[in-house]
């Protein structure tokens, strides 16, 4: 089913503009299945009572073989229960403003869906004056409802311009949030809204998309568009591949696919059975890595064919080679001194420390008592900070112990290298 949505002119939505420019609130799914019946209606003109493979909805809507029915009724009902005010921006050339509901009724029964479009809305959608024309696979890649539905007002513009390669656009911010339906402060919507949407628009849709925020005074007042044409058939050329190769290959549809790395490429626009062949051929990092690196060239618009690109960077891995660790430079000979100075006076004060635990070891206990009341009467008549800990932890505390053997280094050592760095500097050396 899914080889019918090719690059062709049939299988193009002629959307009018007067339904581009809807206010309303249609999620996702209720836009997508709007568009399907707009492009099924116009394929049979003439009749008011139409049906239409289940099948082929789904297909037109993204959900390939879902087998999830609820969906196609819940936009249904919404269609046709939701008043929808059309030309809401004054923009048709024959019509001023109107409301109604899309579908005066539909009906799911043995796989068809039979529908009745609002006879108000027959002539509009039949003999539009002024549509977008808006490719069916393009809409089915789109997961956000506000990149589809900006998507469509660009599309609409750029034709109404005659479809110039390269298109701009001001859009004051009241209609932009009107398209949108999103009331929030400026800041919410270019975060949360605006660079999401681009970001859809320019991975998926048949345009590249830039924007300017236009101030008045302090505040933003406007938005710039800037729109540039890609080469459809380039751009979907790995799409359509992958639909067409799942049915005349029997693989299984996109949806049901579970190897992640196949999933990701075919997310990115490579074909199914290309996707296959570079996951068999090469591993995971090297994949991932050049997809990265895909997605990172793109961003900085170094490349058009994104999907083309991603693929020979994979074969060929494109991904940039890590810096050889640095040998650590060698210090200048002074730096070099100093270091070995530092380090010498590091290793005196440790041997004079183990020095003059060795030698107050060596006392007996009455001499090893009689130093340590000599520290304590020094402590209590002084105003040593070490007082405080002393009364909570005696001898135990570190810094009471480290200064009574700092203290008796002076009474304790007594060899040359115990009290002269550069005689410790000999003795290394002799020892040596």
């Amino acid at each position: 089913m899914m080889r019918e949505l090719t690059c062709k002119a049939e299988e193009q939505l002629l959307k009018p503009t007067a339904t581009v420019h809807v206010g309303n609130r249609l999620s996702l799914i209720e836009r997508k299945v709007f568009n399907a019946l707009i492009w099924h209606f116009q394929r049979h003109q003439g009749k008011t009572d139409n049906q239409m493979s289940v099948n082929l909805l789904m297909s037109l809507i993204g959900l390939g073989r879902s087998k999830n029915m609820d969906v196609i009724k819940e936009a249904l009902e919404q269609l046709t229960t939701t008043a929808i005010i059309w030309n809401s921006l004054k923009q048709d050339r024959t019509t001023n403003w109107g409301v109604c509901t899309f579908l005066a009724g539909a009906e799911l029964c043995g796989g068809q869906l039979r529908y009745v479009l609002n006879p108000l809305l027959v002539d509009k959608v039949q003999n539009p004056t002024l549509f977008a024309k808006i490719q069916l696979l393009i809409q089915t890649q789109f997961s956000s409802k506000y990149a589809l539905a900006l998507y469509e007002f660009l599309i609409d513009d750029l034709c109404r311009a005659g479809s110039p390669k390269t298109h701009s656009l001001e859009v004051s911010l009241d209609t932009l949030r009107h398209v949108l339906q999103f009331d929030g402060p400026y800041k919410h919507l270019n975060a949360d809204v605006l660079k999401p949407c681009l970001r859809e628009i320019n991975q998926h849709a048949d345009i590249d998309v830039r924007y300017q925020a236009i101030k008045s005074g302090r505040s933003v007042a406007a938005i710039r568009f800037v729109l540039e044409r890609k080469a459809v058939q380039l751009m979907l050329g790995g799409m359509i591949e992958a639909t067409v190769e799942a049915d005349a290959n029997g693989d299984p549809p996109i949806e049901d696919i579970t190897d992640p790395l196949i999933t990701a490429l075919i997310a990115q626009g490579v074909g199914l059975r290309k996707a296959k062949a570079l996951v068999a051929a090469h591993d995971e990092e090297r994949i991932r890595g050049n997809l990265a690196h895909a997605v990172a060239e793109h961003k900085a618009g170094k490349v058009k064919n994104f999907a083309a690109y991603l693929v020979r960077a994979i074969e060929e891995d494109y991904r940039p080679m890590p810096e050889p660790p640095r040998q650590p430079s060698e210090p200048s000979p002074r730096l070099a001194a100093r270091q070995a100075q530092e380090q010498l006076k590091a290793d005196w004060e440790r041997f004079r420390s183990q020095r003059v635990r060795e030698r107050f070891a060596a006392l007996t206990e009455a001499e090893q008592e009689a130093h340590r009341a000599a520290f304590v009467e020094r402590l209590q008549h002084g105003r040593s900070i070490l007082l405080k800990p002393y009364r909570r932890d005696g001898f135990k505390s570190p810094m009471v112990e480290a200064q009574f053997f700092a203290e008796l280094s002076e009474s304790l050592l007594q060899a040359p290298e115990e009290l002269n760095l550069q005689a410790f500097q000999s003795a290394l050396s002799r020892g040596a």
